[in-house]
């Protein structure tokens, strides 16, 4: 019984963290096409259905990511923990990796979106560029980040540790 609310308490932990993650994304997103004055323009061109699929595709690939990067980094006692050496880089591994899924999501919701729109020749060219120069950005965007939100997570569970682990926080 114990076991299973371990479990439980982890995958909430995953599901939050990983939802964190998706709004501080799609926040520096907006935040940036703002500043460079861009974001008028995507919108109007973004119908209601493909904005919802890229969000739930960021949501589902950002958590999913997630999720594989905390496999065994909650344990009841800190030092059964994945030591910090494997915790990096597999945050780095995942996060590049939800980089590149993230864009395959993209250029397949796109390409859906172009079809539908009737701009089927755009989405050859957009797919050579997605599959070649954008995989790889994506990578290294997505690894840069999978590392900044790694630090981020080991700091809010340090803290969130350090709260609980009080004996005046306890009701």
């Amino acid at each position: 019984m114990a076991d299973r609310a371990i479990l439980e308490r982890n995958q909430l932990v995953v599901f939050a963290l990983g939802t964190f993650h998706a709004a501080v994304l799609i926040v520096a997103l907006v935040l940036v096409l703002y500043a460079a004055g861009g974001l008028a323009s995507l919108l109007s061109g973004l119908t209601t259905i493909a904005g919802l699929a890229l969000f739930s595709a960021l949501w589902l690939t950002t958590v999913w990511s997630t999720h594989r990067t905390l496999r065994g980094a909650f344990t009841v006692a800190p030092w059964t923990s994945v030591p910090l050496g494997i915790m990096i880089p597999r945050a780095a591994w995942r996060g590049g990796v939800n980089g590149v899924a993230f864009l395959a999501c993209l250029g397949l919701i796109l390409a859906i979106s172009s079809a539908f729109n009737g701009d089927v020749g755009v989405v050859g060219f957009g797919a050579l560029i997605f599959a070649t120069v954008g995989a790889a950005f994506a990578f290294v965007l997505g690894l840069a980040l999978g590392l900044l939100f790694a630090c981020v997570d080991l700091a809010l569970v340090t803290a969130t540790r350090a709260i609980l682990d009080n004996e005046n926080s306890r009701p």
